[in-house]
């Protein structure tokens, strides 16, 4: 089974430039029998074999592979304390930059642009939006989204922010305006950086110790000094030699704050 499933890895990563390598086995193996599971394959050199035959899958794969749920001011007390205690730290910068890195459908991005539009820097702020599934992007893209989407969010910011529409919700063009969506694997180079502030949650916890390191470290080179990095509730830096490079402001919500060295 390991020769078949280390043959499969390496035909993931060749047609699709997916780094399968960055993250756990578990999880991954867990991931990809799904899909198997959905086209009734048991070994993993028949899926093999399919992936060769059928490319269209490669997406699908990858799709299940990256699938976050997600949902508008997912723990909500992260995004307030974000609101009342960073942000307005950022009121004299030109501009304002920040990124929801592994942002999946979007709900994330723009829960930081509703936040950034209650606080003075709402006319100099950019969030920058990342993922690898671009069907997710798309959906992004359009803004529509469930009433289920929302069941963090508070009312006021649903009026707010949002319109009906065809029995969804769709956000306002003013706010969907400084969300800026693009496809990034989080190991490239992130191209507008420096950031005041990155939001990667439940990323990690998927990865390798070698690939959280290298994560972490591109995190730090792209904020700026003082920069804030956000991750998720069930995640700690705690192990990862990098985290020398960060002091950890607010532990209840996973924010750390880069060192300016």
């Amino acid at each position: 089974m390991e020769h078949n499933f280390q043959n499969l890895i390496k035909l993931i990563e060749e047609k699709t430039g997916f780094k399968c390598h960055s993250y756990k086995e578990r999880p991954l193996t867990r991931r990809i029998r799904v899909r198997m599971r959905a086209l009734g394959l048991s070994e993993f050199s028949q899926y093999y074999d399919y992936l060769n035959k059928n490319p269209e899958e490669l997406k699908k794969l990858i799709n299940t592979i990256t699938i976050n749920l997600s949902y508008f001011f997912r723990n909500f007390e992260t995004f307030e304390y974000i609101k009342t205690d960073i942000l307005p730290e950022f009121a004299k910068n030109e501009k304002v930059i920040l990124w929801s890195a592994g942002c999946a459908q979007g709900e994330e991005a723009y829960s930081l642009a509703m936040i950034a539009a209650e606080t003075a820097i709402t006319g100099k702020t950019i969030i920058y939006a990342t993922d690898i599934d671009d069907d997710a992007l798309n959906k992004a893209e359009q803004g529509i989204y469930p009433v289920t989407a929302f069941q963090y969010t508070p009312s006021e910011y649903l009026k707010k922010y949002f319109v009906k529409y065809n029995g969804d919700y769709k956000i306002k063009d003013d706010t969907k305006s400084i969300v800026k969506f693009f496809h990034l694997d989080l190991f490239d180079n992130f191209p507008y950086g420096p950031c005041d502030l990155i939001m990667c949650r439940n990323v990690l916890i998927y990865m390798s110790r070698d690939a959280q390191s290298e994560l972490v470290r591109r995190f730090y080179e792209t904020l700026r000094p003082g920069g804030y990095l956000v991750i998720g509730k069930v995640e700690l830096l705690l192990g990862i030699p990098e985290a020398k490079f960060f002091n950890i402001v607010n532990r209840a919500e996973r924010v750390y704050q880069k060192i300016a060295l």
